[in-house]
């Protein structure tokens, strides 16, 4: 049998032909190569997969799968991390890009720290190329020993999920409900790491994120992004906040930690669900439209 890479890289996609190649390029040129890539694609409708097939021919570690139908970002994200057979896993978008020591410097970082679950390094933002990028200054750091404190540090300070495209340690990962399909579902996948073990960051800026309107779900209208997620209008799209706050108390009950833990984490859970109360009184809402109406407010 042929032995698994060490690392694992999933990359979800959908219509990304336009900067795909700029980003496979800089993950086949990393210094650390013994890794796979596993590109899923959701039914796009442009070149993407032809992209992709380029690239197949030049480097066997490039891995293609194709979905008969678009599930939303957020399955086919869950997707590329099920099918991972590395001991580490990284997850990257299609249109950003790493620097070329990406890899090799997190997994260092990892393999020297056994309370770590997840490395990433610093970020820079950019449009068009990275070398017009600029710092980005908040990127999070997460090393408190205890795990109520890490979840709490990671949602009191989490802004821009840059750390997601860090390096996992996959068992960890394995032991999460992975991205579920509801906004924010990333956020609350953190939030279980943080449960699991620490963040560490790198000094050095090796993360180069593409803020672009066609990239960002931070720079789109709403009804872009409720698209993004759902591509058929149907009744998952409902209950949003509700299902993020499950996601929440579910982390906490299912992670492994002392009692008076778990019950630290569950009342900061808790606070958080008292602090969105009003998106949560939105549900209901929305729930009430999409039934008398058959949209959504």
């Amino acid at each position: 049998m042929i032995k698994p890479p060490l690392i694992s890289i999933g990359m979800p996609v959908y219509n990304g032909a336009a900067y795909i190649r700029f980003t496979l390029e800089g993950l086949l040129a990393q210094s650390f190569g013994d890794f796979e890539l596993i590109v899923s694609d959701n039914a796009s409708t442009d070149a993407t997969r032809d992209v992709i097939e380029d690239c197949m021919l030049l480097d066997a570690r490039v891995r293609y799968e194709r979905q008969p139908a678009n599930l939303g970002v957020n399955p086919n994200f869950s997707h590329v991390a099920r099918r991972a057979r590395g001991e580490f896993f990284k997850w990257s978008s299609s249109s950003d890009w790493c620097a070329p020591t990406f890899l090799e410097r997190c997994l260092h970082e990892l393999q020297a720290h056994d309370d770590t679950v997840l490395v990433a390094p610093r970020t820079r933002l950019f449009q068009d190329t990275p070398s017009k990028s600029q710092d980005y200054e908040f990127d999070i750091e997460v090393l408190d020993d205890a795990p109520s404190a890490r979840f709490a540090r990671l949602h009191s300070t989490l802004a821009l999920n840059n750390a997601l495209n860090g390096l996992i340690r996959t068992p960890a990962l394995r032991r999460t409900r992975l991205i579920e399909p509801y906004r924010s579902a990333d956020v609350v996948l953190m939030g279980h790491l943080a449960l699991l073990g620490k963040f560490r960051l790198l000094s050095e800026r090796l993360f180069y994120r593409r803020m672009e309107a066609a990239t960002a779900t931070v720079l789109q209208d709403p009804a872009a992004v409720r698209t993004f997620h759902y591509p058929q209008m149907n009744a998952g799209i409902l209950l949003q906040a509700s299902k993020r706050q499950l996601g929440r108390a579910r982390a906490a009950l299912s992670a492994p930690m002392p009692i008076g833990e778990r019950l630290r984490t569950l009342t900061y859970a808790a606070k958080l669900g008292y602090w969105e109360r009003e998106t949560l009184l939105e549900d209901v809402r929305d729930a009430w439209h999409y039934f008398t109406r058959g949209t959504p407010s």
